[in-house]
């Protein structure tokens, strides 16, 4: 009698190790098929993404330098511009990204560079929001960034710092990041692309 329960209940087990391995396989093919579906889902948003950061390039360059035509990437000692031409394939100036420290994180700026090598414009391109509401994140406002046109050198500093910029109140950490990254990218431009006039 012992033999019949010592088998029975290794029937019992086995039954409940086949049941587990069963839902263990169709667990595998669920996660197989929600994994395949979201590398499909991905790669069509990728290209949608991809497409529009593209268009986001776009837009940012065209900002920064309206007059151009056409664009075309140069990278000199692993920093790279973008040089700007007019329809009569004529240079209208440069392009130079920096991404200096905020008060809370990395603020990403495009700069456009006049013939002249004088600030043509600049814009934020990404801003950590965690910077101070309604303090540094003022630095996006043109009344802030337009201050940087026709600047040069020793200028693309802030007033404390003997320069000409104004700092936001009460945003002196971020205005300095902006201003130190328009002066230090400039600075690589020149030495790169360009002479100091």
């Amino acid at each position: 009698m012992s033999g019949q329960v010592s088998s029975g209940r290794l029937s019992k087990v086995f039954n409940i190790a086949k049941d587990a391995l069963k839902m263990g396989l169709v667990l595998l093919v669920i996660c197989v098929i929600a994994a395949g579906a979201l590398a499909q889902v991905y790669s069509i948003t990728k290209v949608i993404i991809d497409k529009n950061e593209a268009e986001a390039e776009k837009k940012k360059r065209r900002d920064v330098l309206p007059l151009a035509a056409r664009f075309e990437e140069k990278e000199i000692d692993g920093k790279k511009y973008i040089l700007g031409y007019d329809a009569e394939d004529k240079q209208v100036g440069s392009i130079f990204k920096a991404a200096p420290k905020g008060y809370s994180g990395p603020i990403k700026i495009t700069v456009g560079v006049a013939p002249d090598h004088s600030v043509s414009a600049v814009i934020i391109t990404k801003l950590d929001q965690t910077e101070t509401p309604g303090l540094g994140t003022n630095i996006v406002k043109p009344k802030f960034l337009n201050q940087f046109k026709g600047k040069k050198g020793n200028e693309i500093k802030l007033k404390k710092d003997s320069g000409t910029i104004d700092a936001i109140t009460a945003a002196t950490i971020s205005s300095r990041a902006v201003a130190n990254g328009v002066k230090a990218g400039w600075e690589q431009y020149i030495n790169d692309l360009g002479e100091k006039k």
